[in-house]
């Protein structure tokens, strides 16, 4: 079965990885209202480990984070072949050029710096999810 057509017969699942847990319920909340599978961690350790259980489709990885910080554990995810191909997006308060750099090495697709703009994110995503 092609990503697409097993996206049209389920719900999309998505990993949030975010240590602050305001921010990580309103992703949670937005995304399971939009009709998403959603996955929660709180760290990077624990985001890479369920990102191997998982295969979720899509990640939403904050940087700063305990355990593993975000450019490490998009690395790491990105090692394993079955999750090789998994788009990730960034979102976090630290966005510099520098930063910027080292995220697209890992291989994340999108940066949203915090505070980010919900309606943008959601476009993003759909988007992504339809080439996934």
């Amino acid at each position: 079965m092609t990503p697409a057509l097993a996206l049209a017969t389920r719900p999309a699942s998505i990993l949030v990885i975010e240590d602050y847990c305001d921010t990580r319920e309103l992703l949670a909340g937005m995304l399971r209202y939009k009709g998403f599978h959603v996955i929660e961690a709180e760290d990077g350790l624990e985001g890479l480990l369920k990102a191997s259980a998982n295969c979720p489709d899509l990640i939403i990885l904050d940087l700063a984070l305990p355990e593993m910080d975000g450019v490490e554990a998009a690395r790491r995810i990105h090692a394993q072949p079955k999750l090789s191909h998994t788009p990730i997006f960034v979102i976090s308060a630290f966005v510099t050029k520098e930063v910027e750099q080292d995220v697209r090495a890992a291989g994340c697709v999108e940066i949203f710096p915090k505070p980010f703009d919900v309606d943008e994110l959601l476009a993003k995503i759909n988007s992504t999810l339809v080439v996934v």
